[in-house]
């Protein structure tokens, strides 16, 4: 009676740093995933200068 609970040790557990790994890399594809589909619009309105209204 040595064993206090009995049993045997669980086999085929993924470690933490895997387990970290693979939700850190699911995560990164998620994220490349959504902003491929939504790509927002980076592009600058031209803005008039206020020169040219002062020349005229």
């Amino acid at each position: 009676m040595n064993k206090k609970f009995g049993g045997k040790m669980p086999t085929g557990t993924p470690s933490l740093a895997l387990s970290t790994v693979v939700v850190v890399a699911s995560l990164l594809a998620g994220a490349s995933v959504v902003h491929n589909l939504y790509k927002p619009d980076l592009t600058l309105p031209q803005i008039e200068s206020d020169e040219t209204d002062k020349k005229d």
